[in-house]
């Protein structure tokens, strides 16, 4: 597959997002993953831990568009097949794991009745589509399959599918204003369309791409604002106490009853974008010592293979402890093993074959590669369709 560089007429000053590691985003994602699997793991406790996922998009907007604006401003364009490249080597080696765990699991415990359901999603999943395919049924999706969480991983890919093309039209335009304000646009558009769908159609409005969009663009916005939000080290302490504490008040004080996402996911995504922003010129504040701490930081980095196989863990153990899966023991081991299993992963799948240099050097075997991969999980979850 040939995919030329795209190139704009000429460069311009560089930005600084995104120029080093973000210990405060790091964190962050590890704010996130642990709100999204306490609501799964133990939702009396915290019920609103979904907004987790809200946090994870505003963060991928803006690293994603830190990364793509930096490329623009300093070479002039976008080399776009090295940048979806990246992505596939970044993300397909963990989740395609999973889902032929999830296919060998489901086969040996679950009812056969389930299996063309576990089929039907495993197949979305691989193709990034499972957003698609959950927002078309009114069902309750924490009673669908082990891979429902899987939705929120196809909105990413989405939204990284179409955006270095988005900004590469963007910086056509000559003024910052000019963009800034396009990308404002797109943002209030979706957010609005996100309010009227989640009024008038609650399933789809969770699931699907249009809706989430905003969230996104709210992180490419701070990289665009960078020079604008320059905050003070009172300032920035400020906005990241206020960031946080919209983040963890949503998650406690939300509910599935809440209408979301909605007007009501403001809350936690501008959170997000709070301790994001706090963080770009003053990255000693007063969380710094917890937030920097290994613990956090290690979380953090396996944030992504944690999201991928909390869920599977928490649908399939049931299955093969009937009677005795609901327990606090049980559950403890749900998570740990999740943990054990995340860490491995990333050791040992995501981060050498992220790095492999066969693969890093090409991204045409990289997406040979992809295909072969996504070929043999539909392939793999396609054995749960035959009799």
């Amino acid at each position: 597959m040939s995919s030329p560089d795209t190139t704009l007429s000429r460069p311009s000053r560089t930005t600084a997002a995104a120029t080093g590691f973000r210990p405060d985003i790091q964190a962050l994602r590890a704010l996130a993953v642990s709100l999204v699997v306490l609501t799964h793991v133990w939702p009396t406790l915290l019920s609103g831990g979904f907004v987790g996922v809200d946090v994870f998009f505003v963060i991928s907007g803006y690293l994603i568009s830190s990364r793509l604006v930096r490329e623009i401003e300093t070479t002039g364009r976008i080399r776009i097949a090295h940048f979806y490249a990246r992505r596939v080597r970044r993300l397909l080696p963990a989740a395609c794991l999973v889902l032929l765990c999830v296919v060998v699991a489901v086969r040996v415990l679950a009812p056969r009745e389930s299996w063309a359901d576990n089929a039907h999603q495993v197949m979305a999943s691989a193709l990034y589509a499972q957003n698609w395919l959950l927002g078309a049924h009114p069902i309750d999706v924490t009673k669908v399959t082990a891979v429902a969480s899987y939705w929120s991983l196809s909105v990413e890919e989405q939204f990284y599918l179409c955006w270095p093309l988005l900004l590469l039209l963007l910086f056509k335009l000559r003024a910052p204003w000019a963009r800034l304000a396009s990308v404002a646009g797109l943002g209030v558009v979706s957010l609005l369309y996100c309010v009227h769908l989640t009024a008038t159609d609650p399933v789809p409005a969770y699931f699907i791409t249009p809706v989430r969009v905003w969230e996104f663009v709210l992180g490419a916005l701070i990289v665009l604002a960078e020079s604008r939000l320059a905050l003070r080290t009172t300032a920035a302490n400020a906005a990241s106490l206020l960031g946080f504490a919209a983040i963890l008040g949503s998650a406690f004080l939300f509910t599935g009853r809440t209408p979301f996402p909605g007007s009501a996911a403001l809350v936690p995504a501008l959170g997000a974008a709070l301790v994001i922003a706090a963080g770009l010129r003053s990255p000693r504040q007063w969380h710094t010592v917890l937030t920097s701490s290994k613990p956090v930081q290690v979380l953090g980095g396996i944030s992504y293979s944690l999201y991928l196989w909390h869920w599977p863990l928490l649908m399939l153990v049931p299955l093969a402890m009937p009677g005795s899966a609901q327990t606090l023991p049980v559950h403890l081991g749900i998570v740990a093993a999740a943990l054990l299993l995340s860490y491995a992963s990333k050791r040992l799948v995501e981060d050498p074959l992220r790095t492999w240099a066969p693969l890093a050097d090409s991204p045409r075997l990289t997406f040979a590669a992809m295909v072969v991969v996504v070929a043999a999980v539909c392939l793999a979850a396609g054995t749960l369709l035959w009799p």
